[in-house]
């Protein structure tokens, strides 16, 4: 793991807020926990801190300088017993005592002295899926521990075994991996302990954003290509729940896709409402009257409003749905001043495609350099010239308006402050393979918290706080700024998102597949599993099959789904428990074809002996059976 993707661990708040995935109906239950081995001397950065997730919302927090877990939505402090915070203050405390006596051995077992700060870093938790009836169905677990920014121990639910993808955490597998009641433990809490919890903390979510959040809505008409013809369009937003009815009329009948009807469907904003909008093209002359009809049962909408007969034109955008989107996003991080720890530098900034990093800079090296092959094959030395003049300039942007904010706030510089900036853009897949605009985002951070953001649909700056009031109102004043952000969100970006998209195409990397058995609780059973991994793009197939077969979930498979590697390169691995004498009836079929690789393989052939380890990307837990403050490491 290189040093930026340390710092977007470290400041997780923020990019969590402004990164995550939209997703359908997935919700997530997450705790994370940062140790540093002593002091950092610097504002927001305690000794240790832990904090809860609720689909990446904080909900509770606690730091070795206050030393009380605190709740961290209104609802969790009404709904949750006094006793409920006593013990977790006292279970939090156990676990700063846990850290510092497993970061000691840590230092030791590497021969480290405590010269250098160092940081262990620990994040459990699970992942449901909503049923018809509302409840979660179990989805994923997680529990993953780094050491210093990298990846040092994870457990892997799906066979029930903790992975150590450095040696220096091979002695911690060991042990662990030898205690029986410990796995079942971790087991048990990501399946069944953790997702009791999501489904408690989603239903006391939702009552209380469902007492407030009542849809706005908005109607307006843009040009199109055709000179003779205008768009109308309704958008609903701020609305919880996602349940929700929209309807646009021709003089009272409802149009339909058949009609020429375009919905985005219900997509997530960033304040955990949702927003959906409808739109159809007409003719410029056509007198019928159109109405847009919104129906939100939970909060008592039922309203029709009616485009105006003169339909004013507007600069809205419209947008769509796919599976297939892709994302380009720069992140600019400054500090007030120099921070003195490594790899956090006093500026940085990079670029990520589909949040993958393909270009970086920092103060220290004051040079805009390519991390993918690709990007570095494919554009040009001016490019990369031209790059870091740029990254310069904004270098010495951000110090003057990180000045300007602190002697707004009346801050001075005993303390270190952090400014952030992240705009981009996403695209949707069309029929020919180019992107279409789906959404831009243009937004600041400081100190952790949201400052100011572009609303896109609008053309407006939104101050997330009382301090950006000075700086919306100087922004929206200059129509220029606002012609151009909007410009290089729709446009530009996605000129830019089109080409890097189609330059990343050549880069593939074939998968090494491995197929391999265990043990069982059974002694007539073994667990047959084929994995593939080293692999990109992400699109694979991989089936185990039986005779020719392919095998199901309804036969026991069990898969992980695609996950990332540590190196760009992706993973997945299905499995299935077998009759130890019909293992010869098996085979693995993977077929990538970016890389052209189509491979059928069967047990017997020099692949079959060991488990060749997992680079499980992604792992969590509460009250973990290990955390008892003895030395376990």
């Amino acid at each position: 793991m290189n040093q930026p993707t340390t710092w977007i661990f470290l400041f997780l708040p923020l990019l969590w807020l402004n990164l995550q995935t939209t997703g359908g109906e997935i919700h997530s239950l997450r705790y994370i926990y940062t140790a540093f081995s002593k002091p950092v001397g610097l504002e927001g950065l305690h000794e240790f801190t832990a904090m809860g997730l609720l689909d990446n919302r904080m909900i509770d927090y606690f730091d070795s300088d206050n030393q009380t877990k605190v709740p961290k939505q209104d609802w969790m402090k009404e709904r949750l017993p006094d006793d409920y915070w006593e013990k977790g203050t006292q279970s939090r405390k156990s676990k700063q005592q846990w850290f510092k006596v497993n970061i000691e051995i840590l230092m030791k077992r590497m021969e480290q002295n405590d010269t250098n700060n160092h940081v262990l870093q620990w994040m459990h938790g699970c992942e449901g899926e909503t049923q018809p009836n509302d409840t979660l169905k179990f989805k994923s677990g997680m529990d993953k521990y780094s050491y210093d920014g990298d990846d040092f121990l994870s457990f892997d639910d799906a066979n029930s075994v903790w992975v150590a993808p450095i040696t220096a955490a091979v002695l911690t597998k060991t042990k662990w991996d030898g205690v029986q009641v410990l796995k079942e433990y971790t087991k048990g809490y990501l399946e069944n302990e953790c997702m009791d919890w999501l489904n408690k903390f989603k239903n006391y979510g939702e009552k209380q954003l469902r007492e407030a959040s009542p849809p706005e809505v908005f109607l307006f008409a843009k040009e199109t290509k055709i000179e003779t013809n205008i768009m109308l369009t309704c958008l609903a937003t701020g609305f919880y729940p996602k349940d929700i009815t929209m309807n646009i009329k021709r003089n009272g009948r409802v149009l339909t896709v058949e009609d020429g009807l375009e919905s985005s469907g219900v997509r997530p904003n960033d304040d955990d409402t949702h927003q959906i909008r409808k739109s159809v093209e007409i003719l410029r002359s056509d007198s019928s009257t159109y109405t847009c009809q919104i129906i939100h049962n939970a909060t008592g909408v039922d309203v029709e409003n009616v485009w105006a007969s003169d339909r004013s034109l507007s600069n809205g955008s419209d947008s769509g749905v796919s599976s297939e989107i892709h994302s380009l996003r720069y992140i600019y991080t400054a500090f007030s001043k120099p921070v003195g720890l490594e790899g956090l530098h006093e500026f940085t900034a990079m670029g990520l495609l589909d949040d993958r990093m393909i270009d970086y800079f920092d103060s220290d090296h004051q040079v805009k350099v390519p991390k993918q092959d690709w990007m570095k094959e494919r554009l040009p030395d001016d490019y990369w010239e031209k790059g870091t003049q740029s990254r310069k300039s904004k270098q010495q942007w951000f110090k003057v308006n990180m000045e300007i904010l602190m002697k707004r706030m009346r801050q001075n510089d005993s303390d270190v402050h952090v400014l952030q900036w992240m705009h981009g853009c996403e695209g949707e897949t069309q029929p020919d393979d180019t992107l279409k605009f789906k959404r831009g985002i243009d937004r600041y951070g400081y100190d952790g918290n949201d400052f100011l953001y572009f609303n896109d649909t609008n053309s407006v700056w939104v101050a997330a706080v009382p301090a950006a009031e000075p700086s919306k109102r100087k922004w929206d004043g200059v129509q220029v700024l606002i012609e151009y952000t909007k410009g290089y969100l729709e446009n530009e970006c996605m000129d830019w998102l089109n080409k890097f998209v189609e330059y990343g195409k050549t880069d593939k990397s074939s998968p090494e597949v491995y197929m391999f058995v265990k043990d069982t609780n059974t002694e007539t059973n073994v667990t047959l599993t084929c994995m593939a991994t080293g692999f990109y793009p992400k699109d694979i197939t991989l089936q185990i099959k039986k005779n020719g077969r392919v095998i199901t979930e309804e036969d026991g498979l069990v898969s992980t789904g695609v996950r990332p590697n540590n190196d760009d390169t992706y993973q997945t691995r299905d499995s299935v428990e077998i009759l130890r004498n019909q293992m010869s009836a098996f085979t693995c079929e993977v077929i990538h074809s970016a890389s052209g690789v189509h491979i059928n393989r069967s047990l017997g052939h020099g692949d079959t002996a060991i488990d060749p380890g997992n680079q499980d990307p992604s792992p969590e837990k509460e009250v973990a059976l290990h955390d008892n403050g003895e030395d376990t490491v």
